[in-house]
Protein backbone atom coordinates (compact mmCIF):
# COMPACT_ATOMS: atom_id res chain seq x y z
CA UNK A 1 0.00 0.00 0.00
CA UNK A 2 1.65 3.57 -0.99
CA UNK A 3 1.39 6.20 1.18
CA UNK A 4 -1.49 7.93 -0.50
CA UNK A 5 -3.48 4.72 0.09
CA UNK A 6 -2.55 4.78 3.74
CA UNK A 7 -2.90 8.61 4.30
CA UNK A 8 -6.48 8.53 2.58
CA UNK A 9 -7.58 6.02 5.46
CA UNK A 10 -6.21 7.41 8.07
CA UNK A 11 -7.68 10.93 7.19
CA UNK A 12 -10.72 9.77 6.67
CA UNK A 13 -10.98 8.01 10.37
CA UNK A 14 -8.99 10.92 11.96
CA UNK A 15 -11.96 12.66 10.76
CA UNK A 16 -14.81 10.07 11.89
CA UNK A 17 -15.95 9.56 8.66
CA UNK A 18 -17.75 6.75 7.29
CA UNK A 19 -16.16 5.44 3.42
CA UNK A 20 -19.95 6.37 2.19
CA UNK A 21 -19.59 9.62 3.40
CA UNK A 22 -16.42 10.36 1.59
CA UNK A 23 -17.99 8.89 -1.44
CA UNK A 24 -21.17 11.05 -1.38
CA UNK A 25 -18.97 14.01 -1.36
CA UNK A 26 -16.58 12.75 -4.26
CA UNK A 27 -19.36 11.82 -6.13
CA UNK A 28 -18.05 8.54 -6.44
CA UNK A 29 -19.25 4.84 -5.01
CA UNK A 30 -18.64 3.58 -1.68
CA UNK A 31 -16.72 0.53 -3.65
CA UNK A 32 -14.71 3.18 -5.31
CA UNK A 33 -13.40 5.02 -2.32
CA UNK A 34 -12.90 1.73 -0.53
CA UNK A 35 -10.60 0.62 -3.21
CA UNK A 36 -8.93 3.91 -3.62
CA UNK A 37 -7.70 2.98 0.41
CA UNK A 38 -6.80 -0.45 -0.28
CA UNK A 39 -4.59 0.35 -3.13
CA UNK A 40 -6.09 -1.87 -5.61
CA UNK A 41 -7.07 1.54 -7.75
CA UNK A 42 -2.80 2.54 -8.02
CA UNK A 43 -3.53 5.67 -10.48
CA UNK A 44 -5.48 7.87 -8.48
CA UNK A 45 -6.23 11.15 -10.62
CA UNK A 46 -4.80 14.57 -9.51
CA UNK A 47 -8.23 15.96 -9.54
CA UNK A 48 -9.33 13.65 -7.28
CA UNK A 49 -6.35 14.30 -4.53
CA UNK A 50 -7.12 17.94 -4.80
CA UNK A 51 -10.92 17.29 -4.04
CA UNK A 52 -10.15 14.61 -1.28
CA UNK A 53 -7.67 17.16 0.19
CA UNK A 54 -10.52 19.75 0.77
CA UNK A 55 -12.96 16.62 2.20
CA UNK A 56 -9.97 16.10 4.84
CA UNK A 57 -8.85 19.89 5.17
CA UNK A 58 -5.18 19.03 4.10
CA UNK A 59 -3.23 19.81 1.35
CA UNK A 60 -2.61 17.72 -2.02
CA UNK A 61 0.93 17.46 -0.90
CA UNK A 62 0.49 16.16 2.38
CA UNK A 63 -1.76 12.49 0.95
CA UNK A 64 0.84 12.32 -1.69
CA UNK A 65 3.49 11.68 1.02
CA UNK A 66 5.24 14.65 0.21
CA UNK A 67 5.06 16.51 3.42
CA UNK A 68 4.38 15.42 6.89
CA UNK A 69 2.38 17.66 8.40
CA UNK A 70 -1.55 18.50 7.64
CA UNK A 71 -1.23 21.87 8.39
CA UNK A 72 -0.38 24.31 5.86
CA UNK A 73 -0.52 28.35 5.82
CA UNK A 74 -0.79 30.70 2.44
CA UNK A 75 0.16 34.16 2.00
CA UNK A 76 -1.43 35.79 -1.11
CA UNK A 77 -0.94 39.12 -2.59
CA UNK A 78 -3.91 40.01 -4.17
CA UNK A 79 -5.22 42.77 -6.22
CA UNK A 80 -8.06 44.17 -5.28
CA UNK A 81 -9.11 44.06 -8.82
CA UNK A 82 -9.36 40.68 -9.22
CA UNK A 83 -12.13 39.55 -6.60
CA UNK A 84 -10.92 36.06 -6.29
CA UNK A 85 -13.18 33.90 -4.56
CA UNK A 86 -12.61 32.10 -1.46
CA UNK A 87 -13.03 28.83 -3.86
CA UNK A 88 -10.55 30.48 -6.57
CA UNK A 89 -7.46 31.63 -3.96
CA UNK A 90 -8.21 27.43 -2.38
CA UNK A 91 -7.05 26.09 -5.80
CA UNK A 92 -4.23 28.42 -6.04
CA UNK A 93 -2.96 27.16 -3.15
CA UNK A 94 -3.16 23.39 -4.05
CA UNK A 95 -1.51 24.40 -6.79
CA UNK A 96 1.11 26.07 -5.62
CA UNK A 97 1.54 22.89 -2.88
CA UNK A 98 1.48 20.29 -6.03
CA UNK A 99 4.16 22.43 -7.94
CA UNK A 100 5.95 23.26 -4.47
CA UNK A 101 5.71 19.20 -3.50
CA UNK A 102 6.91 18.31 -7.35
CA UNK A 103 10.09 20.30 -6.96
CA UNK A 104 11.39 18.65 -4.04
CA UNK A 105 11.22 15.56 -6.21
CA UNK A 106 13.33 16.68 -9.02
CA UNK A 107 16.67 14.88 -9.32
Amino acid sequence: MSVLNERIKERRQSLDMTLLEVANLLGVKEATMQRYESGEIKNIKNETVVKLAEIYKCSPAYLMGWENTTIHTVAAHKEVSENWTEEELTKIQEYKQLLLAARKNRP
